[in-house]
């Protein structure tokens, strides 16, 4: 199960603290008109370095390197960016990413590309981390919405982030204390997930963190709510739905995840997850009480084997 701890990456609040770096070449060269396109840093591992920093491609800059490297535009010291990792090309107005034969690829919205042209809202994904290309426009407006996004969103699945995971729990708690309406809560992880990553590496652990909340999110209805809580641990908070209810959606959960082929670098790896599902009761007050209920289940879950369900 996930440390119980605060996880950085999933509580942006720096990200409001945002920083402007102007990228600029050399003179000469053609002026873009009517606002510049920017990139905005959305996601870095464990939340470090520029979380929320907004690059503008200004002025008359035709091209943007991106790497480990000091001489890069744009310098990223994250885990999985090369030296020399990527680039950014202008051409006819239109920017394009370009991958310079790194190590970990460049992902252009999660799928590994050699070469693109950029459209407003795309995510490219370079190492540890994850920038959002936005164009010139309402430049201002996006870039405001993109970090409002940040606040209640993990950048990596697009889940609720553990702030506004909790947040609702406390609220969806509070309702079924009042109306003594029916609650659910289903905590769930990777099993083994650690070796995932030290097979396969952290890239290959991201693809199957992504596809994983992908499969959740095509479960969940719109009055639920569905959140990353920490590393590789998740949870699922179920308004009027019954421990039974709840568990026959853990276990569907559980063989979808276990029969889906999470492929990388055409390599097959075997994922199962394991669940633990707790139904409010008077004797839980707080969101941590609930929190911990759902989670000694997960507990029993990994305790029994892992892959299966106990609530």
């Amino acid at each position: 199960m996930a440390d119980p701890k605060d996880h950085p990456e999933l509580h942006p609040e720096s990200a409001w603290q945002v920083q402007t770096q102007v990228l600029r070449a050399e003179p000469g060269l053609g002026q873009h008109t009517g606002g510049s396109d920017c990139l905005v840093v959305i996601y870095t591992r464990e939340g470090r370095g520029p979380l929320g920093k907004r690059i503008q491609l200004d002025g008359p800059a035709q091209e943007l390197t991106i790497g480990r490297d000091v001489s890069n535009s744009l310098v990223l010291e994250f885990e999985g960016v090369s030296r020399k990792h990527a680039k950014l090309v202008k051409r006819d107005g239109v920017w394009w990413v370009h991958d310079n034969n790194s190590t970990n690829g460049t992902y252009v919205n999660d799928v590994l590309t050699r070469e693109t042209p950029l459209r407003n809202g795309d995510r490219v994904k370079v190492g540890d981390v994850i920038l959002k290309y936005l164009s010139a426009g309402d430049l201002e407006s996006e870039f405001i919405e993109t970090i409002s996004q940040m606040m209640v969103t993990d950048g990596l699945t697009q889940a609720a982030n553990k702030r506004h995971l909790t947040e609702k729990i406390t609220d969806e708690l509070n309702r079924s204390l009042r109306h003594g309406r029916p609650l659910s809560l289903v905590m769930f992880d990777v099993d083994h997930f650690k070796k995932v990553n030290d097979t396969y590496g952290h890239v290959a652990g991201d693809v199957v963190l992504k596809e994983i909340a992908s499969l959740v999110r095509s479960r969940v209805r719109r009055n639920e709510v569905f959140g990353r809580y920490g590393g590789e641990e998740f949870a699922l908070l179920l308004p009027e739905t019954t421990l039974q209810g709840a568990v026959t959606l853990a276990q569907e959960l559980c063989v979808l995840v276990a029969s889906q082929p999470f492929l990388f670098d055409r390599i097959r790896i075997p994922v199962t997850i394991s669940l633990g599902v707790a139904q409010w009761n008077p004797a839980i007050r707080t969101t941590d009480d609930f929190i911990r209920a759902a989670d000694a289940k997960l507990f029993q879950a990994k305790r029994g084997g892992r892959n299966r369900v106990c609530a």
